[in-house]
């Protein structure tokens, strides 16, 4: 029991000095455990707040397309308004027949649509408004179907001077107009679906190629508006050359009438300019991207058109010859009313003869 004794006292002092030992290991373990999460909480704050601080990148789809003059969009919007208010004159007191009537009336939907489109392009290009999609996508779609009333002007002068030329019956001349009415209205449809389901529907910098539909709508749209500018183009030159030996025309109507038609051949110049360079960028949509082309190319070519129309005298050889027409017819029936034997009969087939 003795020789037991030391071996117990020095178990007993072991003791003593491992208990403070592993109570301080354990304090310490705790305390940097602590320190540790202390520290990664302190980081997750820092990070969340500098997250919470940093602006969200949002697109600017004005810019993407590279739309950049906010000079340019507010100058040509109110240089349409200008040619707005001169078309409404020309309507209201310069057309005489339904024909002028109509042409100005068509060019007026043109001033609208190009004067509500670049003043929504030149808004989305302050500031940062180009980030509202809904705007871009108004401005895209002005941009793409605002020239098409320039392209059914150019065909109906085309016709009534075809008509006037060769002296068509009122009935052949009725399903010409329906005609070009219909075939018009096929191909401005199909442009605006297009653009409209395009510009809509599909997701933003999308190539058309990808949706067959689109691209059916595209190219029956463009393709059938290119024919027509092609037909008027060719129209017009046939009725410069046949407008003499036709001899529907009065004589002292004939270098005006051809002026007439010099005038749609111009146009249809430009409209052909315009229709081509935008099939080239629709098949190459990387290409000729910058701002300036797109002006010099596609949209000059229409304001230049315009011009021919912001005063009445080219116009006014249409309402002039159907002037002299009724007036003509007006004296022949007269003429029928009296008895042929009379001298006032033979006095009225004297004038509408001189007159003719």
């Amino acid at each position: 029991m003795d020789s037991d004794l030391p071996s117990q006292l020095l178990t007993a002092l072991s003791d003593s000095v491992t208990a403070p030992t592993a109570t301080s290991t354990v304090a310490t373990a705790t305390a940097t455990a602590i320190l540790h999460t202390a520290t990664a909480l302190a980081t997750a704050v820092t990070n969340a707040s500098a997250t919470a601080s940093r602006p969200s990148f949002v697109l600017n789809y004005a810019k993407v397309v590279r739309w950049s003059s906010v000079e340019a969009a507010y100058i040509f919007m109110a240089v349409a308004l200008l040619m707005g208010f001169a078309t409404l004159r020309n309507l209201i007191y310069g057309a005489k027949s339904s024909h002028t009537r109509f042409v100005y009336a068509v060019l007026m939907a043109w001033c609208v649509f190009r004067t509500g489109g670049f003043a929504v392009r030149g808004y989305i290009l302050t500031d940062d408004h180009g980030q509202d999609m809904t705007l871009y996508k108004w401005a895209a779609i002005l941009g793409n179907v605002g020239f098409m009333p320039l392209a059914q002007v150019l065909a109906f002068c085309a016709l009534e001077g075809t008509a006037l030329a060769y002296g068509f019956p009122e009935k052949t001349m009725k399903r010409s107009d329906l005609l070009v009415r219909l075939l018009f209205g096929i191909f401005g449809t199909t442009v605006m679906a297009f653009a409209i389901d395009y510009t809509c529907n599909k997701p933003f910098g999308s190539n058309v190629k990808d949706y067959t539909v689109d691209l059916v709508l595209r190219e029956i749209g463009f393709n059938g508006l290119i024919l027509i500018t092609v037909v008027s183009l060719l129209g017009s030159v046939a009725n410069i050359r046949a407008v003499v030996p036709q001899g529907k025309v009065p004589a002292v109507f004939v270098p005006r009438f051809r002026m007439m038609m010099i005038v749609v051949c111009f146009q249809s110049v430009l409209m052909l300019i315009k229709l081509v360079f935008t099939t080239y960028r629709n098949w190459n949509p990387f290409e000729l991207r910058d701002e300036v082309i797109w002006y010099v190319l596609s949209i000059a070519p229409e304001y230049l058109l315009m011009l021919c129309y912001m005063n009445h005298g080219f116009l006014k050889v249409y309402d002039d010859i159907e002037r002299y027409t009724l007036d003509l017819e007006e004296e022949q029936a007269k003429a029928k009313e009296v008895p042929a034997d009379s001298e006032e009969a033979v006095t009225h087939v004297d004038d509408v003869a001189a007159v003719a």
